[in-house]
């Protein structure tokens, strides 16, 4: 397992790297052999954890996206998921989607930053719904209103 800010270094540092590669400047059909270059697993909480981190380039903005699930536990604590997707993307103009793969449920955070990495608020937006969670507010998306390249 890597130490927290050694595995979130890591993914950000690959993430950089791997924009020209990423969709759409990328082609679709190479998603999957990159998908190993953006993952990790590390330890929180008790917790034993699989991160996987994207960086995509769009007209106007980039779109960052940063998932979690146990590798281990079919659900996390939302305090958790929130503590972590807060750490790695901030917490200003974050949205959460979530979805199942492998019987596990997979907590999806992105935000959209323009080109200086100032977050800024998404383009789909006023398609999600406006939440709060312990004075963190957040956007909840829609599985279907992002991609997952």
């Amino acid at each position: 397992m890597t130490d927290v800010s050694q595995a979130f270094e890591r993914l950000r540092t690959m993430g950089e790297m791997l924009i020209p590669y990423n969709f759409p400047l990328g082609d679709v059909n190479d998603e999957d052999d990159l998908n190993i270059l953006k993952k990790s697993e590390i330890d929180v909480d008790g917790y034993s954890l699989v991160i996987h981190f994207n960086k995509s380039r769009y007209n106007g903005y980039y779109l960052e996206s940063f998932q979690i699930l146990g590798k281990h536990a079919p659900f996390l604590p939302f305090c958790l998921v929130v503590k972590l997707g807060c750490m790695f993307l901030g917490s200003h103009h974050l949205s959460l989607v979530e979805f199942y793969q492998d019987n596990r449920k997979v907590y999806c955070w992105s935000v959209c930053v323009d080109y200086s990495g100032k977050p800024i608020p998404s383009p789909i937006e006023g398609d999600s719904l406006p939440c709060e969670y312990e004075g963190f507010e957040y956007k909840y998306m829609n599985p279907t209103q992002l991609n997952f390249y």
